[in-house]
């Protein structure tokens, strides 16, 4: 019996796996507090970009989708910690499209401990398409008005 007993710890010890790093954690504890519920976490992605890459895709639909600007981190690592969650607003856009898994898949950016945005996009089969802020919005939702003229001043902006 205490064989067993032993052997029952370890197995359940070992199902556990590794705890979250600390940015991991951060953003886990945040995506709670807006009310999501992790479903899983999938791992950690480091990006970097350069002046002349946000004019091109997807750099430039990421940073459509932030609410601040990217001059700051321009060079620089970003660690974006993904998580799949429920209970997030693509969740009620989403939930009569054929292929929708009712699972959206959240990015957290963080740079230097702090989180600085993200992005989501809903997982499914055959979705398709440019990413949603953290939150759900779209670009247009984000930057207050007409993409196509974002776009034209960004490219202005950014480009060479």
């Amino acid at each position: 019996m205490k064989k067993l007993v032993i052997l029952f710890v370890v197995l359940v010890l070992a199902a556990c796996g590794p705890g979250l790093d600390e940015n991991a954690q951060l953003a886990k504890e945040y995506l709670k507090d807006q009310g999501y519920s992790i479903k899983s976490y999938e791992g950690k992605y480091s990006y970097s970009f350069e002046r002349q890459q946000l004019v091109d895709m997807p750099d430039s639909s990421i940073w459509a989708v932030q609410s601040i600007e990217p001059d700051p981190y321009i060079g620089k690592e970003i660690t974006q910690e993904i998580f799949i969650v429920k209970n997030h607003p693509l969740s009620k856009t989403y939930r009569h499209m054929i292929g929708f898994s009712r699972k959206v898949e959240v990015r957290v950016f963080i740079f230097n401990g702090e989180i600085i945005g993200g992005t989501s996009i809903p997982v499914g089969n055959g979705l398709v398409g440019a990413p949603y802020s953290i939150d759900g919005k779209t670009a247009e939702e984000v930057i207050n008005g007409d993409y196509t003229e974002w776009n034209k001043q960004w490219s202005e902006k950014y480009g060479d």
